[in-house]
């Protein structure tokens, strides 16, 4: 009779299948605790937009650092845990991130650096080198080193425009020359009045059809912001609820999928006074 211990790794080796094959825009490829539509480049939240726009941190203003937590369709075992940090000096832009998840016969991990440079106020460009690792238990490990670029333009202060390309080469993973398969992303925000602001993408990753999603973020009473959008390709509702207490931002950050449930996330962001947090 199979034991408790076997009954859970059936489990957990089941949902982490069902991950890859309901939402192939993550599989094999940077995961990140924060990878959500609201973490477009904007005022309310360029901190953590860093994370998935190369060139934000040019435009940040000052230094900042987020650190995020999220549980997958309320697998624990597959948490994601994700640490980023960055600052400007001048007109540059330095940037490191960390990002992991798995468990005992699967893991997965993500680490990047990189740099930006601001052209002007209004439009900023940089590029990331990434290191992409996986363990499968009994099958060994396998990395791959590959290239992120991206630009952000704010032609005026309540519009923000980027455009990011992940794993640019095609890298590969080992001797398995199995993909990453990045992604290429574009993404708008616009800042309809003080307390509100509106937000879209698109990603294609390379296998893959388009995903569009779209939403909104507002502050509806003084350092406390909310946020909804819908995604297609995996259909899904996204959630943001988010409490600032001067240069800290604490966010709960949930979404659901009509097959797979609730998938619940935490982060905490800091930004000094020379950065953008709201």
């Amino acid at each position: 009779m199979p034991q408790p211990n076997t009954h859970r790794t059936i489990s957990i080796s089941l949902a982490a299948v069902l991950m890859l094959s309901a939402a192939p825009a993550l599989a094999l490829e940077p995961v990140t605790a924060l990878d959500d539509g609201f973490v477009l480049p904007s005022p309310a939240t360029m901190a953590e937009a860093s994370l998935s726009w190369p060139g934000s941190e040019a435009l940040a203003g000052g230094s900042f650092a987020v650190l995020g937590w999220t549980a997958p369709f309320g697998v624990r075992d597959l948490a994601v845990t994700t640490a980023a940090a960055g600052t400007r000096i001048g007109k540059a832009g330095v940037f490191i991130s960390y990002s992991g998840t798995g468990f005992d016969l699967y893991s997965d991990d993500t680490e990047k650096i990189g740099a930006s440079w601001a052209f002007s106020g209004k439009i900023a460009a940089g590029a990331r080198l990434t290191r992409t690792a996986m363990r499968i238990g009994g099958y060994g490990d396998a990395d791959a080193w590959s290239a992120d670029a991206g630009i952000v333009i704010r032609p005026v202060e309540t519009l923000s425009l980027a455009l990011a390309v992940e794993d640019m080469a095609g890298a590969e993973l080992g001797e398995s020359r199995e993909p990453v398969d990045g992604r290429t992303r574009a993404g708008a925000s616009w800042r309809m009045t003080e307390e509100v602001t509106l937000l879209a993408s698109v990603t294609k990753v390379r296998r893959f059809d388009p995903s569009l999603s779209a939403g909104v973020l507002a502050e509806i009473i003084p350092s406390f912001l909310v946020g909804a959008l819908g995604a297609g390709e995996s259909d899904r509702i996204e959630f943001l609820a988010a409490f600032d207490l001067r240069s800290l931002r604490f966010s709960y950050r949930g979404s659901f999928h009509r097959d797979l449930g609730f998938t619940h996330g935490f982060s905490l962001g800091w930004a000094d006074r020379g950065g953008v947090t709201r």
